[in-house]
């Protein structure tokens, strides 16, 4: 028997409205897919609430004929060609409209015809399964679901035209009515064949919403239904303003911008925690949820349009932050949480193969507490929200704390010690993301070289911050805290110049990390893209580092490679290894604009927004690394999430880039 696959997505349509989201298939169906095909259903926080909800025409699905729609808004087209026509011509027209709400899915559904009376029965065929996303996430089916899941036994209860499903904390409830002028009432009815065997292949006893239709030429016929999502145990809820909107352009930058900010819109949400505190999910489907280096970094490349969003997310963190040393969560006084959900996620098959089990607030990741304070003194220098940054000085001494010492032995390294958390800690999270350029995976404590970048930045903004915010005549903790503060960067600084930097022949690079033994990753890799714009490197290093990311080792005309090309490891479809990443190409351009690069920086985001027409004007999470010069469009990575938030932000740093 073969392992499960992972769904596709990139030929999915996705509408939400954090935290509710609805995937259909490539031709409108919601309906469970084969094995290795694409996710589907109707999901809210960590739970995939219905996973059927499929139409039928006097028992025949419409013939797809196209899906459009963005945001929160899909429309499905088909046509009921089992119903003849006095021509050749479809005489029947199913239009579905589909909407998202936090905590609310609509469907209106609007037969037409062009005959003059036609008299058909509309059915809505239905069931939930409430899978827990780290089930869909590895392609397990609601009948794989563990003993402690529904899976495909919760047929819901009904009376007239109501309906509801129960699971534990979850419910889920659906109204059917009239809808619209020109609709019917609806009826529940079970799918069952007169010998009780299935019908159309649905699950023997699952409910069906059917309506009598009667239509003509000029009065269509219209039906509606809705389900309320609810999930009492869930941590995150919908935030409590709508982000910022963009202004309508027709150019390419233009669509990209608006289209951007439209799908951060819908990445929205705040925690029951911190009510008041918006921050971004991290991306659908998998990520609906708070992630702290994602949010961060979200915030960080919006901050500029939306300050509201930075001081939410800084708020937000820090009430999760660490308060004990903790193993098994990699927990640490001070520590910034790398995500947070409600329950345990548990996935097959994680890194190296074993099974991956995190808590539900863990806070297994290097780099998110130095990029809280960096991001924490980016908003202090914009001045719009000096009494948030006042409020979190407590929080950010803690924060300082960890970074010394988890810098205390020279660099900020990473191991799990759990045994069954994440084995690489940076934002190149898979297994074989550390490798050198023969293909051998590295062993840890591994030092990635972003992350010395972002705990030099972390350092000088919070000693900065500690200096200004002390009190006259007073503070002699916050003096004596930014002084450890600026003596930690300067060794960092001398340290990682002596130890990071590598030649293969081309001239001098900073190698993606160090492993355990102190030896450099050879390859290049798109992590140097993110030391600019820190401070930690010279003018002379930043044109070595720069040269090298737009260089055709790297640079593939649409973004910028995780990997070099001449790296053994290379793979374009790899996830960490010769991919590109939006967010990382969008880091790099940001930093090419801080250190002065303009002119590389405007060629660099040319190519993410080419390779964005390729997705519809959109920046999905990750794609092929596939060269311009190979192919005339960017190519997808099919189980790239879309909307991603720090993808979707990228964008707003190659529009600034290109003058917009």
């Amino acid at each position: 028997m073969s392992a499960p696959l992972q769904p596709s997505l990139h030929r999915q349509h996705v509408a939400l409205a954090a935290p509710t989201q609805i995937w259909l298939g490539p031709d409108g169906r919601l309906a469970p897919e084969p094995p290795g095909g694409g996710v589907t259903g109707v999901f809210h926080a960590d739970t995939r609430f219905l996973d059927r909800a499929l139409v039928m025409v006097d028992g025949a699905e419409p013939q797809p004929v196209g899906v459009t729609g963005r945001g929160p808004r899909l429309t499905v087209d088909g046509l009921a060609r089992n119903i003849p026509g006095p021509t050749l011509d479809p005489a029947v027209r199913v239009r579905q409209h589909w909407s998202v709400e936090p905590g609310r899915v609509r469907h209106r559904i609007e037969l037409s015809t062009s005959l003059p009376r036609l008299e058909c029965t509309l059915t809505v065929h239905l069931s939930a399964d409430f899978a827990p996303m780290d089930a869909v996430r590895v392609g397990r089916d609601a009948g794989t679901v563990p003993p402690e899941g529904p899976g495909q036994q919760d047929r819901g209860t009904h009376d007239g035209g109501g309906l509801a499903w129960a699971h534990g904390e979850h419910r889920a409830v659906l109204t059917a009515g009239p809808g619209l002028p020109g609709g019917g009432a609806a009826s529940v009815t079970t799918a069952l064949d007169s010998d009780g065997d299935d019908t159309d292949g649905f699950p023997t006893g699952h409910p069906a919403l059917s309506w009598r239709a009667v239509l003509g030429q000029g009065e269509p016929f219209r039906a509606e239904w809705s389900v309320a999502l609810e999930d009492a145990g869930a941590v995150v809820r919908a935030a409590p303003d709508g982000g910022v909107e963009a202004e309508a352009r027709q150019d390419a930058v233009g669509r990209l911008v608006a289209g951007s900010l439209a799908e951060l819109a819908g990445l929205r949400l705040a925690t029951a925690k911190v009510p008041d505190a918006p921050f971004l999910a991290a991306g659908a489907p998998w990520y609906f949820t708070l992630f702290g280096r994602d949010s961060l970094w979200a915030a960080r490349l919006l901050l500029p349009l939306d300050t509201a969003l930075a001081a939410g997310t800084l708020r937000t963190l820090a009430a999760y932050q660490g308060q004990r040393h903790d193993p098994s969560s990699a927990e640490d006084p001070g520590k910034i949480p790398h995500e947070v959900r409600a329950r345990e996620l548990v996935i097959d098959g994680g890194p190296g193969g074993d099974q991956l089990r995190l808590p539900p607030v863990y806070y297994g990741s290097v780099d998110s507490t130095p990029l809280w304070l960096c991001l924490l003194g980016e908003l202090w220098r914009t001045g719009r929200a000096p009494e948030v940054v006042r409020a979190l000085l407590p929080a950010a001494r803690r924060a300082a704390d960890w970074l010394l010492a988890a810098g205390a032995d020279g660099f900020l390294a990473y191991r799990d010690e759990s045994g069954h958390g994440l084995s690489n800690q940076g934002w190149k999270d898979s297994a074989d993301a550390m490798q050198f350029l023969d293909g051998r995976r590295a062993e840890g404590p591994i030092a990635l070289a972003e992350v010395q970048a972002y705990a030099f930045q972390a350092a000088h903004e919070a000693a900065a911050l500690f200096e200004e915010l002390r009190e006259p005549g007073g503070g002699a903790g916050l003096r004596e805290q930014a002084t450890a503060l600026r003596d930690f960067a300067a060794g960092l600084r001398r340290r990682f110049r002596e130890q990071f930097w590598v030649d293969d022949g081309a001239g001098p690079f900073p190698a993606m990390a160090l492993d355990g033994s102190g030896t450099p990753l050879d390859p290049p890799g798109s992590n140097m893209g993110h030391l600019l714009g820190t401070g930690l490197l010279d003018a002379h290093e930043a044109e070595r580092v720069v040269e090298r990311l737009t260089g055709p080792e790297l640079f593939s005309g649409f973004g910028i490679r995780t990997l070099s090309t001449a790296a053994a490891g290379y793979w374009p479809l790899s996830y960490h290894c010769g991919s590109v990443w939006s967010h990382d190409t969008g880091i790099a351009i940001r930093g090419l604009l801080a250190d002065g690069f303009r002119a590389e920086a405007a060629a660099v985001a040319r190519g993410l927004v080419r390779a964005s027409e390729s997705f519809g004007h959109s920046l999905p999470e990750v794609f092929s690394g596939e060269g311009s010069e190979e192919a005339d469009r960017a190519l997808p990575y099919p189980s790239s999430c879309r909307p991603q938030a720090w993808s979707a932000a990228a964008a707003l740093v190659a529009a600034q880039a290109l003058g917009r």
